[in-house]
């Protein structure tokens, strides 16, 4: 075996893999549960925005301003902007640890993967429709971290 020992055979020669993830929100738009133009509307219609929607700090349980949201007047459409708001970011780091084995005549691979090792809470969007039960309120997040082992022996 070359004359190395048993402590740099299992301890040396691993190969990393990292990739990381870094996102602003992305932006989203409130819209109105209801219809109050009285016509064939081609997309979703949106509120009128009577105030400022941004909070000092966010939390899951009020993400924006839902008071600076209303419903319209009958037959008019709302005033608030397309994509006023900003959902939350995403921090996800995967890594990857690989190491090569000879077994006599065999080859063998060990791998190891985690991903979103660090464990970050990725959460979704809020509830964006004014009049809905979850307005403002996020109700969903991406998966913790998820970790697997792999053995390929080839011959």
């Amino acid at each position: 075996m070359g004359g190395d020992s048993l402590l740099e055979r299992v301890l040396g020669g691993w190969k990393t893999g990292v990739i990381a993830t870094f996102q602003s929100g992305p932006p989203f738009t409130v819209v109105n549960v209801a219809d109050t133009t009285n016509s064939f509307p081609a997309g979703p219609l949106r509120p009128d925005l009577v105030g400022n929607p941004f909070l000092g700090g966010n939390s899951i349980s009020q993400w924006f301003n839902t008071a600076a949201f209303r419903a319209p007047a009958q037959y008019s459409f709302g005033t608030s902007p397309r994509s006023v708001l900003r959902g939350p970011g995403l921090v996800n780091v995967d890594l990857s640890l690989l190491k090569n084995f000879t077994i006599e005549r065999a080859k063998a691979e060990f791998r190891g993967e985690a991903y979103n090792v660090l464990n970050h809470a990725n959460f979704g969007l809020p509830g964006a429709t004014l009049g809905a039960p979850g307005f403002g309120v996020i109700s969903s997040a991406n998966a913790g971290r998820a970790v697997q082992l792999g053995l390929r022996i080839a011959f």
